[in-house]
């Protein structure tokens, strides 16, 4: 499936780009404890703040400084912004951080990408040549000079903690993707259709079970297994097309968890049961499978499901059979 969340991403401005990083932060709550943000002018070289502890700047903290530019960062901005952090730190304004990440979605150029990954001479280049790399950068119409405590603060420094995150690289971070769909209106396009095998299988078993009872009650048959039922010109021909929207729906559903956020498949799923739960209670047997079937397809869905029409039919048919399958919204019971 061809998405488009890259070109949304290199179409965010500097501002949109810090507060999808804030959300994405405040969205790991397993990995931090807090966030703030920081922009503007006098934001001391840090845009973005996930806190490891409650001790916040006092304690061990990762700074995510946004550089959302017309073009991929360079050696000016890349120094200005390390030389921030380390001389605000050296005044005590805060701790060293324990990560650094240049968030910059047009990535960086090649001498930068040089120094990200030669940390001990990156150590040496800032201090020997702080004053043309940092120091006349971080106040106006002011050189900062080195002193023994802003030297102590970038020698117990790990410039290895310092890293570069392109368009790509900040996708495949862990809910990345489900944060940028939550907030930003972009078409997740479509899942893939699903993989029917051949033979009945455990996970689907309960509601093949209770399709067979009702075939057996409504035609007046006595299969004993799907094999039976296969073989029948009516029945077999309408399992198979139960099967299809099952596994159609255990497509969208797998596909879609690892692209969006829960939520956002549980209101769907919600939406499914409350648009057919009546009609289901109010019928039995083979006509509650078909009456059901009908309604499931024509149901609207909130959300983007509906909005980029990317919930088909046969998905919205194939949940009931896993309401079924759970025992929610069983064939038989």
């Amino acid at each position: 499936m061809s998405l488009s969340e890259d070109r949304v991403i290199l179409k965010l401005t500097d501002d949109e780009l810090e507060d999808l990083i804030k959300k994405w932060i405040a969205n790991e709550a397993s990995s931090y404890v807090d966030f703030d943000r920081n922009s503007g002018a006098g934001d001391r070289g840090i845009d973005d703040v996930g806190f490891l502890t409650n001790q916040r700047y006092e304690g061990a903290w990762h700074n995510y400084q946004c550089k959302q530019l017309g073009r991929p960062l360079g050696e000016l901005e890349f120094f200005s912004e390390i030389g921030k952090v380390l001389y605000y730190a050296s005044k005590e304004e805060f701790t060293l951080p324990e990560r650094y990440i240049f968030v910059a979605p047009k990535g960086v150029v090649r001498s930068v990408r040089k120094w990200v990954g030669m940390p001990s001479k990156l150590k040496i280049e800032i201090e020997e040549n702080w004053s043309t790399r940092c120091g006349s950068k971080i106040i106006a119409k002011t050189n900062i000079a080195m002193t023994s405590e802003l030297s102590s603060y970038i020698n117990s420094f790990d410039f290895s903690k310092i890293e570069t995150w392109n368009v790509q690289k900040l996708l495949e971070k862990p809910n990345l993707r489900k944060v940028l769909h939550e907030h930003v209106d972009i078409d997740p396009g479509m899942a893939p259709c699903g993989n029917v095998p051949e033979a009945v299988v455990a996970v689907e078993r309960p509601y093949v079970n209770q399709l067979i009872e009702i075939y057996n009650e409504h035609y007046g048959t006595t299969f004993t297994d799907e094999l039976d039922v296969f073989g029948h010109p009516d029945c077999g021909p309408h399992l198979q097309d139960q099967r299809r929207r099952y596994y159609d729906a255990d497509a969208f559903h797998r596909h879609f968890r690892d692209n969006l956020l829960p939520e956002l498949l549980d209101r769907f799923d919600q939406d499914i049961y409350d648009g057919v739960i009546d009609e289901y209670r109010s019928t039995s047997g083979y006509e509650r499978v078909t009456s059901v079937m009908k309604l499931a397809g024509m149901l609207q869905v909130s959300g983007i499901f509906e909005k980029h029409k990317c919930a088909p039919v046969s998905v919205k048919q194939g949940t009931c059979h896993h309401f079924a399958n759970k025992g929610d919204l069983a064939w038989k019971k």
